[in-house]
């Protein structure tokens, strides 16, 4: 009597795979005439904040470390603001630097994904010449991969609450799916890509406490780690392919523990783009703050009140409003990007939230002291995850107000106005480029006709 046959039970593909086996054969036609233009978007608006941010003491820093025995010449990958070309990972690095430096890239995502992917897709398109299209791709496959590891990993508050900075964790998985994208791989080298892309994810929140500057690096660390994960994976490294949701070791279990949702990581994959979900920052700050700010802002400019009428705001927020947000030693930029009492008071003073408030900060202006000093920041409020603060204006003639701005200007359910967002790029893309702004305005306009991407690097590189 024979016995029964064994057969092995098919192969059940992991999280991991089923993001590759989808973005490695996406063709630029399967994405949407409105992810298209977002993806054009975020390109413009990554590409403008980070040429600014290649002034910035930080991507100074940064490029001085990463090239100090990187031979001057021989390079194949644009350094923005620096003309100067280096490997593509030390160019990713030095660029997501520069893009997050003067906190006014964009927002969602990952937390900034923008800083992670472009600069790791830009550094890529350099090196292998790519066409427009294949860049667009790789952009919303970055950032369709950041946002939805994140997602995975419980959201932003969860990942936030342990202290971990999403940017960094998540967008190095973001990274490593664009630059999978840009390399052409399939989809068991993009799998294993996005495995190594776990063994380099990291970046906490210690920053805040001192103002360190390793919170501008964070998603520069993750875009070269996610050029190096693609770059390896080509050469036949492999990663695990279950990263995500190995129970001992994996990305979740390691980063979010209980909080973590590992079916969000593919729901909706293929129809819901996450791009769509991607903010763009009117105010040079901590996100954070934006709607606390713009309550203010609210009441000041309809009731014309002067500063010197003010005698208290005060901030009704959570726990983690306080921990983060209450700062009143500004000794830096960064400082001030994550103070309510600081952004508060120049808000109320100069009507606006402009870089030109922060950088530099203006702590030791008397009219700023005065109006900081009126600032209370409280604790005192139930908020769930994403519930924003109240703002409470207290005038000297003893009449308040009340505001409070459930989802701010430039998040992607109240986009900011084209107008308005073409004057935010005017304001920081001019000074350094001139005429070139508009240049790249319009050659990205047309990318997906474009025969190579170093068209734009060409614009950015001085």
């Amino acid at each position: 009597m024979s016995s029964p046959q064994q057969t092995t039970p098919p192969h059940q593909p992991t999280l991991t795979e089923q993001l590759a086996r989808y973005w490695s054969g996406a063709t630029f036609d399967d994405l949407p005439d409105d992810v298209v233009a977002l993806c054009k978007r975020s390109l413009l608006d990554t590409i403008v904040v980070g040429r600014r941010g290649a002034e910035t003491f930080e991507a100074d820093i940064t490029a001085q470390g990463s090239l100090r025995f990187s031979p001057e010449t021989g390079g194949v990958s644009t350094v923005w603001g620096m003309q100067r070309k280096t490997t593509p990972a030390l160019a990713a690095r030095i660029n997501g630097t520069s893009s997050h430096a003067l906190e006014l890239d964009d927002f969602g995502g990952c937390g900034h994904s923008g800083a992670c992917v472009v600069p790791a897709v830009c550094a890529l398109a350099d090196a292998v010449d790519a066409d427009g299209k294949t860049v667009l791709r790789a952009v919303a496959a970055g950032y369709d991969v950041a946002a939805r590891v994140l997602d995975g990993a419980g959201g932003y508050r969860a990942q936030n609450d342990r202290g971990w900075h999403s940017t960094g964790t998540c967008g190095t998985f973001g990274a490593a799916a664009a630059a999978a994208v840009m390399l052409g791989l399939d989809a068991e080298r993009t799998a294993w890509a996005l495995g190594i892309a776990g063994s380099l994810a990291g970046g906490t929140w210690a920053f805040l406490a001192d103002g360190a500057t390793t919170k501008r690096f964070h998603p520069g660390m993750a875009a070269e780690s996610g050029v190096e994960a693609a770059c390896l994976a080509a050469a036949g490294m492999t990663g695990p392919r279950d990263i995500l949701e190995a129970p001992y070791g994996g990305f979740f279990s390691v980063f979010s523990g209980p909080e973590a949702r590992p079916a969000a990581v593919v729901a909706g994959l293929g129809g819901n783009f996450r791009i769509a979900e991607t903010g763009i920052k009117v105010y040079a700050c901590c996100r954070g703050l934006h709607s606390p700010i713009e309550a203010l802002l609210d009441i000041v400019l309809a009731h014309d009140i002067a500063p010197d009428a003010i005698d208290a705001i005060v901030i009704h927020g959570a726990a983690r409003t306080v921990r983060q947000f209450s700062k009143r030693q500004i000794d830096s930029v960064l400082d001030g990007q994550f103070s309510l009492p600081y952004s508060m008071a120049v808000a109320a003073l100069h009507r606006e939230a402009t870089l030109a408030q922060f950088a530099p900060p203006q702590a030791d202006d008397p009219a700023v002291q005065a109006l900081m000093a009126r600032v209370d920041v409280r604790g005192d409020r139930d908020l769930a995850p994403y519930d924003e603060p109240q703002v409470e204006l207290r005038l000297k003639s003893g009449e308040s107000f009340l505001n409070h701005v459930p989802v701010s200007k430039g998040n992607f359910a109240r986009p900011v106005p084209e107008a308005e967002l073409a004057r935010k790029h005017q304001v920081v893309g001019e000074p350094v480029m001139g005429e070139k702004l508009a240049t790249l305005r319009s050659t990205l306009q047309r990318l997906e006709r474009l025969g190579s991407f170093r068209e734009v690097s060409l614009l950015v590189e001085r």
